[in-house]
């Protein structure tokens, strides 16, 4: 059993005390009992105690409700039952608890995380989409073995038939469509016995028991095949040996031998659903929402080995919410779950509409991304602000943003998460409008901008300057319709329109089949839907074809029906939430610009579209730049002397990032990698071994002695250098102007 954490806390275990858990024979718990200096100390009378079953175990953080476990699960966990010696004052003595439990029983923590896409027809074609708003429902599947021996006679003999036929190589079945994706937390306990016939089918338990796998027709057919690649990492040897023996083993060894080689036949388990009750057990761990790219995660405790995870998924349709995916847990269990690793399903339901987001309430519009994915919050907006960076203690970050830098640690601890992206290229200004607009004088939006400050940010700039409007293009917004088995787009034009002498473009209603500032409504389908209802492109941004480089000031204002400012104040303008990202909170007063009665969203941002510059120049010895010959050979006369390297990776700004590695010839370029003059840094400052000249240039002596360690008298060599720079177009980043280029030098002696 295992309970849901906290995916963003540290993967640590949590402070664990023990404690003791007592049952009676009924599998009820009688009490919790606290455990000193070896002895379980519980509130319950000797006579309860010497006919109940105790349990040790470490406690996991607060909320896991341990009480509310029945016997079963607790047995199932990894505990300690010790014999009942009880003291004179009633306790438990524990005894020695085995070192080999306590190495392995204390809490972990596993991430399971992935994406649910649906695949249907769109447009007359198939497209893969992602599916958001769904619950994914994660469960941890127990392989409860030592049921094994409650299988009735009847069952085993037509297993043991079974795998005969099946072995050696399985092919795990489709799911037959009759099946009953069915509730599988909690399990029962299997029947004592099931004499009476099994459809091939399915299973068809006794009423009340909790299970039903009989043949009901269910809405969400097909589903994806089971997985195939079962079969490479069997033992066939060892199956084709079995498969020997299987007819003349009496029943006893038989259900031996089904639990000492579980491993083995798990993978033909998928072929009898009959034995599924005793093989498996279902705990439901946590509960998640997909997100709008149809990714979801959930963290929790578990113990021992790695845990093997089930999911099935919900989704709210209009007309309530449905199961759209509950495949066979024996087939469909991702056995010795990787933490960590994507988890994926691809749904194929026609009736999954590809529309993501949910609304924002009310009258209001939040601006949600500079870029597809890069918060205003995420953009650094005080002028004056510094941080330290390499060679350059006070690196100026207003219009900067921090967006993907948390992972740029190995180029400099300085340089983790902080603002230090410039942006370029073409990217779109991403909107929420709230439900109450248009309204009545608010009609229309338009983006304007100016530059306020030189690349350099020297001097006073021109933080006055008149504003000029932003011109996006044509803007649309999508809806997306039912069609019979299919889905038909629909495009709603924003403008741009000309208003009052302004070029502007129209808010669009809620739902598609609400009126527009014009009266008319986007569609007339009354199943229409926005495809996106949290992002709509107000604008769109080119580097290229604004002013230059440098810090510019963007403000995205709204119009009445006359062109005019609206009369909105502070307040109607949000930004996403840091802590939740699909939740709002107002706008800061940063990003407010106020003149009159009638309130701005603006937002300061740096545009760069400078390359960096790179080269590698020859090898010198002894600061000789002519020793080294047009062929790439360094002659020298005794170890002792200096080999000196040289490059260039600059930056008129500094937004990049630099490696360079010099790697000497090997047999095996997967080993033995020579590391002593390899380098890694933002093109600021020095990095050790190299220090950065008054002329941009990276420099490093090394001895001959220290460069033909190893090697006898001589050696080749190749030195990359890879450049690339810090920019971002608010989705992509660390790619831009990504550039390599090589040279090579051999040492040999004269």
């Amino acid at each position: 059993m295992i309970r849901q954490t906290d995916c963003h806390q540290p993967p640590t275990a949590p402070d664990q005390p023990l404690i003791a858990l007592a049952f009676d024979r009924k599998g009820q718990l009688l009490a919790k009992g606290e455990i000193d200096e070896g002895v379980a100390h519980f509130k319950l009378k000797p006579a309860e105690l010497r006919s109940s079953r105790v349990f040790v175990l470490p406690e996991p953080d607060d909320g896991l409700p341990l009480e509310s476990l029945s016997l079963e699960q607790i047995a199932d966990l990894t505990t300690f039952e010790p014999r009942l010696n009880l003291t004179d004052d009633g306790g438990v003595r524990l005894g020695i608890i085995p070192e080999s439990l306590t190495e392995i029983w204390l809490w972990k923590r596993c991430c399971v995380r992935g994406r649910i896409t649906n695949r249907a027809s769109v447009e007359g074609s198939l497209e893969t989409y992602p599916v958001c708003n769904a619950t994914v429902h994660i469960c941890e599947v127990d392989r409860i073995r030592f049921w094994i021996e409650r299988i009735p006679e009847d069952l085993l003999d037509r297993l043991r038939y079974g795998l005969i036929e099946r072995i050696p190589v399985p092919q795990p079945p489709v799911p037959d469509p009759r099946f009953n994706r069915v509730l599988l937390n909690p399990q029962p306990l299997p029947p004592v016995a099931l004499n009476r016939p099994v459809g091939a089918a399915g299973l068809e338990l006794q009423s009340g028991s909790g299970l039903s796998l009989g043949l009901d027709e269910v809405a969400f057919n097909p589903q994806p095949d089971p997985p195939r690649d079962w079969a490479n990492s069997l033992d066939l040897g060892r199956l084709q040996s079995l498969q020997v023996q299987l007819p003349s083993l009496r029943s006893a060894d038989f259900r031996q031998l089904l639990v000492d080689e579980f491993q083995l036949f798990r993978p033909y388990f998928c072929y009898f659903p009959y034995l599924w009750p005793y093989l498996y057990r279902c705990d439901e761990v946590a509960v998640v929402q997909t997100d709008n790219n149809g990714r979801y995660e959930a963290c929790f405790w578990y113990q021992e080995s790695a845990p093997d995870v089930y999911i099935w998924i919900e989704y709210p349709f209009a007309t309530g919410i449905e199961t759209v995916y509950r495949p066979h847990l024996a087939c469909y269990t991702r056995w010795d779950y990787a933490c960590g690793s994507d988890f994926n399903v691809q749904l194929h339901n026609n009736r999954i509409p590809p529309v993501c987001g949910v609304g924002l309430v009310g009258t209001s519009v939040a601006i949600r991304a500079i870029g597809h994915s890069v918060s205003p919050l995420a953009i650094e907006q005080t002028f004056n602000r510094t941080i330290p960076v390499p060679g350059n203690a006070n690196f100026r970050t207003v219009g900067l943003t921090n967006y993907a830098t948390g992972g740029l640690g190995s180029y400099s601890p300085l340089l983790t998460g902080q603002h230090l992206r410039p942006y370029l290229g073409t990217f779109p200004l991403i909107a929420q409008f709230g439900s109450a607009l248009p309204a009545a004088g608010i009609h229309y939006f338009q983006v304007r901008y100016r530059q306020v400050h030189s690349p350099t940010l020297v001097g006073p700039g021109t933080p006055s300057a008149a504003w000029k409007t932003l011109h996006s293009g044509g803007l649309s917004r999508t809806h997306v319709r039912p069609d019979g088995l299919d889905f038909k787009y629909g495009s709603y034009s924003l403008g741009p329109l000309t208003v009052g002498g302004e070029e502007v473009y129209r808010i669009p209603p809620f739902d598609p089949q609400d009126p527009g500032v014009d009266g008319v409504p986007p569609s007339t389908e009354p199943l229409a839907r926005w495809t996106q209802y949290d992002r709509v492109a107000i604008g769109q941004v080119n580097a290229n074809a604004l002013d230059g480089d440098g810090l510019y000031e963007f403000q995205i204002r709204f119009l009445n029906e006359s062109g005019n400012p609206a009369a909105v104040g502070p307040e109607f303008f949000r930004v996403p939430d840091p802590t939740d990202a699909s939740e709002t909170m107002a706008a800061p007063e940063d990003y407010i610009l106020t003149d009159g009665g009638a309130s701005s969203f603006r937002f300061k941002l740096r545009i760069d579209t400078s390359a960096p510059d790179m080269a590698i120049e020859g090898v010198s010895l002894d600061g000789d730049p002519d020793a080294m010959t047009d062929c790439g050979f360094v002659e020298y006369a005794n170890l002792s002397q200096q080999v000196g390297l040289t490059f260039t990776a600059a930056h008129p700004q500094d937004f990049a990032l630099f490696q360079f590695d010099l790697e000497r010839g090997r047999r095996l370029a997967t080993t033995n990698h020579f590391a002593l003059g390899d380098a890694q840094g933002m093109v600021s400052g020095s990095k050790t071994p190299y220090t950065l000249g008054p002329d941009g240039k990276y420099r490093a002596n090394f001895s001959v002695n220290d460069l033909l360690a190893g090697c006898g008298g001589k050696a080749a060599f190749s030195e990359v250098l890879t450049v690339r720079g810090l920019h971002t177009d608010g989705h992509q980043a660390g790619n831009f102007f990504a550039r390599s280029i090589s040279n090579s030098f051999a040492l040999a002696p004269e």
